[in-house]
């Protein structure tokens, strides 16, 4: 998602181990800068998933079923935003021997531009320009990302974004010397009507470049359709969702011709 930016003292393609600091030193100082005022958005929610089709999990190249109970939440505020998700796994299909659970995570803090004195008009294209750090980690992985997001308006999405960034692998659980590349993601928001209930279109795409040691470039896109149940059954709106997942991983996790088309069914609670 992000250029390769000037703080990423790369040797060899690779950015050295005090990288792991750097990432982590400059989230902390960026979300504890959004601790924030006034028009502050918070949102909590809990997400459960029941899908089939996915691959290297305990069936190995093969595919399995999976549950994933998912922790996500997201706050903004006028000087930037939070959004961090956690992901615990259980695959039911494949062999005995192999890990039947397992969790993944991503945190991302961007600073907006505003915050920094650019200047952008509420009606323009371009709502802002962000400055983020990110962090994803499993088991045995670890992934700084460092660069930036622009935000537009457009009609139709509540939410339309592009974001650039440098991709670093700081732990492998191969130990391979792996090198920097780059992550852009468009991530949408779009609700819509139809027959009378309220729905949402949204979800992401991420484009990650390979990183050499037979790590080949990599594709996730991720679109939900989400109905309002909530509402429908006369409870509090948005607070409920019913909706659908698919999944389209290409070199899964950068291993060459293994790509996941997964499709799942989900139950989404928001807590605030």
């Amino acid at each position: 998602m992000k250029p390769v930016p000037s703080c990423l003292d790369r040797k060899q393609g690779r950015a050295p181990k005090a990288t792991a600091t750097v990432f982590c030193t400059g989230l902390v100082l960026c979300l504890s800068s959004e601790a924030v005022p006034a028009q502050n958005v918070s949102t909590t929610e809990i997400q459960l998933h029941y899908g089939d089709g996915f691959h290297l999990g305990r069936n190995d190249a093969g595919r399995t079923s999976r549950s994933v109970a998912t922790l996500e939440h997201f706050t903004a505020s006028e000087n930037g935003d939070v959004f961090f998700f956690v992901d615990g796994y259980y695959d039911y299909d494949g062999l005995q021997t192999n890990k039947k659970s397992g969790h993944y995570g991503e945190i991302y803090g961007h600073l907006s531009g505003k915050a920094l004195g650019l200047n952008f008009q509420d009606n323009s294209f371009v709502k802002d320009i962000a400055f983020g750090l990110g962090v994803n980690q499993s088991e045995n992985l670890t992934i700084g990302l460092l660069g930036s997001r622009a935000t537009f308006n457009v009609q139709g999405f509540s939410l339309l974004s592009l974001g650039l960034y440098a991709y670093e692998t700081i732990k492998d659980p191969l130990d391979r010397d792996l090198d920097t590349t780059y992550q852009a993601t468009l991530s949408w928001k779009a609700p819509f009507e139809f027959g009378g209930q309220n729905f949402t279109a949204k979800g992401f795409v991420d484009f990650i470049g390979d990183r050499g040691n037979g790590v080949d470039n990599q594709i996730v896109f991720s679109p939900q359709i989400r109905w309002d149940a909530g509402r429908a059954i006369g409870w509090q709106p948005n607070r409920f969702d019913l909706g659908i997942e698919y999944i389209h991983f290409k070199n899964k996790f950068g291993v060459s011709g293994v790509t996941d088309n997964s499709l799942s069914i989900f139950a989404a609670f928001k807590l605030h």
